[in-house]
């Protein structure tokens, strides 16, 4: 061996184990702060739900940090805004990889949450999708994505125990044509008739739609006893609304798109007993009031029905890269896969398919102005 090359093996050492890390999942800002890239919708009609998620995110990282941080960094969150639209939401996914982010978090909307999620997977980032439930998402098969929320799939099973329990047989459809609620519907076809239960129409509303007497006239001419709304509550409510004052008596529900306080106060008088699949709200979780009285505290209104779940998404990420010791991605992923936490939204683990192991969908009911919980038992 040449004395020029004994004296070059230690810069090759060097260079093979830089190359090796660099390999490794995301691994920058190694002395700096975490930075967690947010994807959510802050403007549009769900502006509600990702401002919401965004302040849950917000009140962890504080709770985090004043507890000395993660494996002694602090968190840093950087907020994008999808607006709940496909084509904000590839943009918002490039502001988010430009801040150069450890790890992604966020996803409200399906239909703007996947076509970023390979975006994220390319550049080797872990993403937890802490709100959108597409089963879309988890098809894809990419190993560094999660679905923190229950699946559309727990939702309409569910709904298949609230229909046994108000023992009606008849439903009618109604969904919007995009990847969370055309994906609720088709969950729907798939489930509802092996358990006795007869589609008797499907319809499809545009987004935004002022009038939908058409819809309302199919559903009363198609004797369905029970109305399954697939979207989201800006629209929701529009729909109820038209459905009572054109003269549908039977029940509506509506799924945990809609499960929003302001579907109460826009559908009015009418929402009245509309049943809601809805995610697990923290005013029904045991230890749900501290963390109220919190968010009202630091952001002057109530928290919403995905601030819990919002919450342990970081929650359990700073457990997931204290397991690790370290913030590498695949690393951290493989922590995640094996996780168990029990947090403000339920126990949380996935399965084979990154899904949540165990459903945390509830059933509500609108009773005098405001959410109840429904017990099937």
């Amino acid at each position: 061996m040449s004395k020029i090359f004994k004296r070059c093996l230690p810069i090759l050492a060097i260079l093979v184990s830089a190359c090796l890390i660099a390999g490794y999942g995301n691994t920058s800002h190694a002395a700096d702060n975490i930075k967690v890239g947010v994807m959510v919708p802050t403007s549009g009609s769900e502006a509600y739900y990702g401002n919401d998620m965004y302040n849950a995110y917000q009140l962890a990282a504080e709770d985090i940090n004043n507890a000395g941080g993660v494996l002694g960094r602090q968190l840093e969150l950087y907020v994008a805004d999808d607006g709940c639209n496909p084509n904000m939401s590839t943009q918002a996914a490039s502001r988010i990889l430009a801040q150069n982010p450890d790890f992604v978090v966020g996803g409200y909307c399906s239909g703007s949450t996947i076509p970023a999620l390979q975006q994220f997977y390319d550049a080797d980032l872990l993403m937890l999708v802490s709100v959108a439930n597409s089963t879309q998402i988890t098809e894809l098969g990419l190993e560094q994505t999660f679905m923190v929320n229950s699946p559309g799939s727990d939702g309409i099973r569910s709904l298949i125990d609230l229909m046994n329990y108000l023992e009606v047989s008849k439903v009618a459809i109604i969904h919007q044509g995009d990847a969370y609620t055309k994906n609720l519907s088709d969950l729907a076809d798939v489930a509802l008739p092996p358990a006795g239960f007869e589609i008797v129409t499907t319809q499809v509303m545009e987004r935004g739609a002022a009038d939908v007497s058409a819809i309302v006239t199919a559903i009363r001419n198609s004797q369905a006893e029970f109305v399954y709304w697939c979207g989201y509550h800006a629209d929701g409510s529009n729909v109820i609304k038209q459905l009572r004052q054109g003269g549908y008596t039977g029940i509506i529900a509506v799924g945990d798109g809609s499960s929003s306080p302001e579907l109460i106060t826009a559908s009015g008088p009418a929402g009245e007993d509309v049943y809601v699949t809805a995610p697990p709200f923290i005013e029904f979780v045991e230890g749900g009031e501290a963390f109220m009285e919190a968010f009202q505290d630091k952001f002057g209104v109530p928290a919403g029905p995905y601030s819990n779940i919002s919450y342990d998404t970081l929650m359990m990420l700073k457990l997931a890269i204290e397991r690790a010791g370290t913030i590498e991605t695949f690393a951290v992923r493989d922590e995640i896969r094996n996780i168990t936490y029990d947090g403000l939204s339920g126990v949380i683990s996935f399965n084979e398919n990154h899904e949540p192991a165990v459903s945390n969908f509830i059933i509500l009911q609108i009773r005098d102005g405001a959410f109840h919980l429904v017990n099937l038992d």
